[in-house]
């Protein structure tokens, strides 16, 4: 085992940690969560199922938080021309207004973080990072 990569594995997983508890708070400053947020940044004219996909997430702990956002005012439904079955969440102009009330917060959020850590190739972190991300989904995939 490399225990460099041991470590900086481990490091992954506490920034993991640490950036969904900021994603509370930045998603708080419109008075939503981080799950709220997520699906409805994902959600403008997507079904559920889509939405699931691109997060990764289970259909019906997406479909839980889209009714929510629907019975809150932030989202509808809408038929959806391809799929009888399958309505498409669109945004409201109050769902809009959270988000670019979050995505001010998140801009203020990146720029602190940004100070604070100084001197960093931000760029290469980024291809650093996304070789990771397909190493670690690639052998998430293989049989144990």
């Amino acid at each position: 085992m490399n225990p460099d990569a041991d470590a900086a594995l481990h490091a992954i997983f506490e920034v993991n940690r640490l950036l969904r508890d900021a994603g509370e708070r930045v998603s708080a400053a419109a008075s939503q969560t981080h799950s709220r947020r997520m699906v409805l940044q994902a959600g403008d004219r997507a079904t559920v199922p889509d939405i699931a996909r691109q997060l990764g997430l289970q259909r019906q702990s997406v479909q839980r938080v889209a009714d929510e956002l629907v019975a809150d005012g932030l989202a509808r439904y809408e038929d959806n021309p391809r799929h009888q079955r399958s309505r498409l969440l669109v945004t409201t102009a109050a769902g809009k207004s959270a988000l670019a009330a979050i995505q001010s917060a998140h801009r203020a959020w990146v720029a602190e973080v940004v100070a604070t850590v100084g001197e960093l190739d931000w760029e290469r972190l980024n291809g650093d990072l996304g070789r990771i991300a397909q190493a670690v989904g690639h052998h998430a995939r293989q049989p144990g």
